[in-house]
Parts: C-alpha cells; sequence; structure tokens
C-alpha cells in the first residue's frame, strides 16, 4: 500500500483533521487573541468545513489561518501530496513533474 493512498492526501476532510491534529494537538486556539477556551466549532449546511469561532473576540478562524495555506485556493489534500512528493524525493522534484502529477496547473506547481 502506497503512502499516497493515505485518506489524508485525497479527502478534504480528512486533510483538514489531519492538519488540525498536528497543528492543534491541545486542541483549537483563536490566532487573533490566543484563547484556548469557549471556542465553538460552526457547524451548518451554509459553514465552510473546519470553522471555528472564538467567544472572547469573537472572530471566525481555521486552523489555515497564519499559514502557508491561508489565502490559498488549492485544496489541502493537493498541498499535503504536494509537501509529501517534495520530502519523499532524493534529489526534489521539478515544477513541471509536481505539475503532472498532481494535476494542478504549471503555475499552481511553480
Amino acid at each position: 500500500m502506497s503512502v499516497l493512498s493515505a485518506p489524508r492526501f485525497h479527502d478534504e476532510q480528512a486533510a483538514l483533521e489531519w492538519v488540525e491534529a498536528h497543528v492543534w494537538p491541545d486542541g483549537p486556539f483563536c490566532p487573533h487573541c490566543g484563547a484556548t477556551d469557549r471556542i465553538t466549532k460552526l457547524q451548518g449546511k451554509s459553514t465552510r468545513m473546519g470553522v471555528h469561532k472564538c467567544n472572547h473576540c469573537r472572530k471566525p478562524f481555521t486552523v489555515k489561518v497564519g499559514t502557508i495555506f491561508e489565502s490559498s485556493h488549492v485544496p489541502l489534500h493537493k498541498w499535503l501530496q504536494a509537501m509529501h512528493l517534495l520530502c519523499a524525493s532524493k534529489k526534489g522534484i521539478s515544477s513541471h513533474q509536481l505539475h503532472r502529477l498532481l494535476g494542478v496547473t504549471y503555475k499552481t506547481a511553480w
């Protein structure tokens, strides 16, 4: 079984849960005010996946805030695939090869 066959590399929800578990090992904290208590996970049909709300500063946030994933339109599971391929290659990987393997545009892979 290949490492890239893990669910976190193909499912957005699984990728989000994996990143949350590694970035927030002790539970979510607000990147705006630093609070760790009174954080609620927003749920519902109109709510994006993984959105939390701080009840101290009343601002919504996700695990992507303050990371390289913030403001990226590339899905999180594609980011995880790219990082795995870059780290697993002995001599690195070209952006053209990354573009072909991930199915993203060359500009995105660059």
